[in-house]
């Protein structure tokens, strides 16, 4: 049960963050927020992602 609450978090991150950044980026037209948001949430999702591999092991 909490790894599933744990990868579930981890989707959230992955595609919630840069998708709340889309939609600043469409509602004010600067681009740059979704650019700057992709790298943070990418580099966060794939150290948890080894973390949690690392645990299961």
């Amino acid at each position: 049960m909490r790894k599933k609450i744990t990868k579930f978090r981890i989707g959230f991150v992955l595609i919630g963050f840069p998708l709340i950044f889309v939609i600043i980026s469409i509602l004010t037209g600067e681009w740059r927020y979704l650019t700057w948001s992709i790298p943070p949430a990418l580099m966060s999702c794939w150290t948890a992602f080894v973390v949690l591999r690392k645990q299961e092991e």
